[in-house]
Formats: structure tokens, C-alpha cells, sequence
């Protein structure tokens, strides 16, 4: 009979639905663990990586900042380094020429030479101020080509060895060992005077 068979088929169909919807497929443990792993892995790679970076930014910025730093730094230490070079250099000039005029005193003949050369020739009544020491050593030297109605030693303890002042109606020419050296020192960009 045909109504049994389908009514066992459809009863047998019906049981095997109902059986299969009823019990879930177990799901594999191994694969769910691994499965979940991968994904915490994959989370926690994606954080670290982000941390990462954040942080190697910052560093990078604090190391830029640092070598821009160290960059000024050193440009001013140049600067300090260089200011006290010159500085050392001219004490120590300083030291040679003072040496140099008390071992050869004599080299103040070459300053009022070079001095009485810058004069103007139509210059009358000048006067040679001299350190007296200086004055000493050139009168003898001076003594035959002076004309003394034109010019006049006078000695002066202000003007330091080494140096003399030509004073004129014209105007006065210093050649004093302080001038000399400030303009010395001018060339170089410094200030200091002869007796710093």
C-alpha cells in the first residue's frame, strides 16, 4: 500500500529532520582554540604594532629634538672657543711685544720714524710726545736731523714705552702703543684694550 509507504517515508523523513535539527554539530575544540588564538594573536600583534609606532615617533622626535640641540650647542661652543683663542692670542701678543720693546728698546726709533714721515711737512711747532725712557734713546738719534724750530721732544709719562704722539696744528697723529694695538685688534673683531 502505497499510503504506508508514504506515510513511512514522510514519518521517516520527519525523524530524521527533527533528529538532525535537534542536536547541534559539535563544533571541533581543537580548531575553536586555535581558531581563537589566531584571532588574539592577530589582535594583540595589531596593538603592539600600533604601540610600537607611536613610540618609535616619539623617540625619533626626541632624537631629532636632542641632535638639533646638540647642534646649537656645539655652534656656541665654537663661537666660546674661538673668542677665547683670540683672547689667549692677544694676551699673549700682548706679552711678546711688551718683551720685545724692553729687550730692544731701540725699536722706538722705527715708530717715531714712520711717525714723523705721516707728518705734514708744513707743519710748525710739533711736538714728539715721548715715554721718558723713549725720549732718552731718541734724542741722541734725533738730534742732528731735528729741526727744533719745527718740532720738539717733550717727554710724557702717560705715553707708554713703545709709542709716541705727534701733535700738530693740524691735527695730532698717535702712534701710541695703545692705538696701535687697537687697531690691531679691531681687525680681528675685538675690543680689548692694551692694558686688559
Amino acid at each position: 500500500m502505497s499510503t504506508d509507504d508514504d506515510a513511512t517515508a514522510f514519518e521517516r523523513w520527519e525523524v530524521v529532520e527533527l533528529a538532525s535539527a535537534a542536536v547541534p554539530p559539535v563544533p571541533d575544540p581543537d580548531a575553536e582554540l586555535a581558531r581563537l588564538r589566531e584571532q588574539v594573536r592577530a589582535e594583540a600583534y595589531a596593538e603592539g604594532l600600533a604601540a610600537g609606532r607611536a613610540e618609535g615617533e616619539q623617540a625619533c622626535a626626541r632624537m631629532k629634538q636632542l641632535a638639533e640641540n646638540f647642534g646649537d650647542t656645539l655652534d656656541n661652543l665654537d663661537f666660546r672657543l674661538a673668542d677665547m683663542v683670540l683672547e689667549l692670542a692677544l694676551d699673549i701678543a700682548r706679552q711678546v711685544v711688551a718683551g720685545e720693546l724692553a729687550a730692544h728698546p731701540e725699536r722706538i726709533l722705527d715708530v717715531v720714524n714712520l711717525a714723523l714721515k705721516q707728518m705734514v711737512e708744513s707743519a710748525r711747532e710739533a711736538r714728539l710726545l715721548l715715554n721718558p725712557e723713549d725720549a732718552a734713546l731718541v734724542r741722541p738719534h734725533l738730534e742732528q736731523i731735528l729741526d727744533k724750530t719745527r718740532l720738539r721732544i717733550v717727554e710724557d709719562a702717560r705715553i707708554v714705552r713703545g709709542g709716541c704722539l705727534v701733535e700738530t696744528p693740524h691735527g695730532d697723529l698717535d702712534a701710541t702703543l695703545p692705538a696701535r694695538w687697537r687697531q690691531v685688534v679691531q681687525v680681528l673683531g675685538s675690543n680689548r684694550d692694551w692694558l686688559e
